[in-house]
């Protein structure tokens, strides 16, 4: 699974792209309000996504029947995984607007990319990923997974939302 470091990566991964996509506009929120670094230069999370709130919810979908052929979207490991970005999960209201301004609620491309998670401990981040839910077949695409670097998360922080999407070729 290819990493992304850089703003030219997540530009050529085409995640969260073309509108009504709202993904890129999901990992500013998260590089902005729901994760910062402490004094260890760890990244943990403002909140618990245990609590469920912003729509965070427990990620059991990591292998996938499809097709007679059992796929897995991401590496085994001990920690648990959470999901963000279902825009119709309780709790996703609480999402800033600009992140849900452009959910159609019907079945297009305005509701499919979400953000995956693992910790740590309650708060301290293991790995950030970014997928995309394919509505038609009900499942991710693991051709359009990426794991999201500590460095990218920093970049992202420094970075205005319309900067973001100018340097990533959001239209």
């Amino acid at each position: 699974m290819e990493t992304l470091n850089e703003i030219d990566h997540l530009q050529s991964s085409v995640f969260g792209r073309p509108w009504p996509r709202h993904g890129l506009q999901l990992l500013h929120w998260f590089s902005h309000d729901y994760v910062t670094f402490n004094n260890d230069s760890e990244m943990v999370t403002v909140r618990n996504p245990k609590k469920k709130a912003f729509g965070f919810h427990r990620f059991f979908d990591n292998i996938e029947e499809h097709d007679g052929q059992c796929n897995q979207l991401l590496p085994d490991q001990d920690l648990p995984y959470y999901e963000v970005g279902n825009l119709n999960k309780p709790g996703s209201e609480n999402l800033p607007d600009y992140v849900s301004e452009n959910h159609t609620g019907h079945s297009d491309d305005s509701n499919i990319d979400r953000i995956i998670i693992s910790l740590q401990s309650d708060r301290v981040l293991d790995r950030i990923y970014v997928t995309q839910h394919d509505h038609q077949r009900g499942a991710f695409d693991p051709q359009r997974t990426y794991r999201i670097s500590k460095g990218l998360i920093s970049i992202i922080r420094n970075l205005e939302l319309d900067e973001l999407l100018e340097k990533t070729g959001y239209s």
